[in-house]
C-alpha cells in the first residue's frame, strides 16, 4: 500500500471566495446603477458587469471542491482509497479511466499525476518526489492496462463468436460462383 497526502493552503481558499463574493458584489452595484439610472446607455457595461459577477460566482462556489482541501491517497492493489474533508472516496481500478503523467524535462522539480475515474479528476502533484511519482504511476497504468486488456480479449471473443457464423454463408456464396463458370 503507497500513501501520499496532498496539503491545501486554508488561505487559497479563503482569498478564492473573498475574490468571487468581491466581484459578484461588484457586479450586482454595477447592474444597479445600471437599472437604477435608466440603463440605455451603458448597456456594454452593463453586459461586462453581469460577466464578472457570473465569473464570480464561479470563483466563489468552485472554492468549495474537494481539490481545494487536503487530500489522503491511498493505493492499494485493489483500489485508490480517497479521503477527504467531505470523507472518504472508494475507487476500484476498473472504474478509472484514463491515467496521465506529466513530468518536466528536468524531471528533479516536479511531477503530476492526473487520474479520472467518471466524473471525478484528480490532480496529484509531486515536489521533489519523481520516485514516489513514477511508483504510483506505476502501479495505476498496471492496473488500468489491464483492465483494458481484459477489455479488448472480452471484445476478441465475441467478435470471434459472431464471425465464423458469418463466415459459414460468405463461404458458401464463394464456393457457387467458381461452380458456375
Amino acid at each position: 500500500m503507497i500513501r501520499y497526502h496532498v496539503k491545501h493552503s486554508k488561505k487559497s481558499r479563503n482569498t478564492l471566495r473573498f475574490l468571487g463574493l468581491f466581484l459578484f458584489l461588484f457586479a450586482v452595484l454595477v447592474l444597479w446603477l445600471f437599472f437604477a439610472g435608466g440603463g440605455s446607455k451603458h448597456v456594454i457595461g452593463a453586459i461586462l458587469g453581469a460577466l464578472i459577477g457570473l465569473y464570480g460566482g464561479y470563483l466563489f462556489i468552485h472554492s468549495f471542491e474537494l481539490d481545494k482541501y487536503d487530500i489522503d491517497y491511498e493505493f492499494t492493489e485493489e483500489a485508490m482509497t480517497v479521503k477527504h474533508y467531505r470523507g472518504v472516496s472508494v475507487f476500484p481500478y476498473e472504474k478509472i479511466d484514463d491515467v496521465t503523467l506529466v513530468s518536466p524535462d528536468n524531471e528533479m522539480l516536479y511531477s503530476l499525476i492526473q487520474i479520472k475515474a467518471g466524473r471525478h479528476k484528480f490532480l496529484i502533484p509531486f515536489s521533489y518526489k519523481k520516485e514516489l511519482c513514477d511508483q504510483i504511476y506505476q502501479l495505476l497504468t498496471e492496473k488500468v492496462t489491464i483492465r483494458d486488456l481484459m477489455d479488448e480479449i472480452e471484445k476478441a471473443k465475441a467478435a470471434a463468436a459472431a464471425q465464423p457464423a458469418a463466415e459459414g454463408s460468405d463461404t458458401a456464396t464463394q464456393e457457387e460462383k467458381p461452380s458456375e463458370k
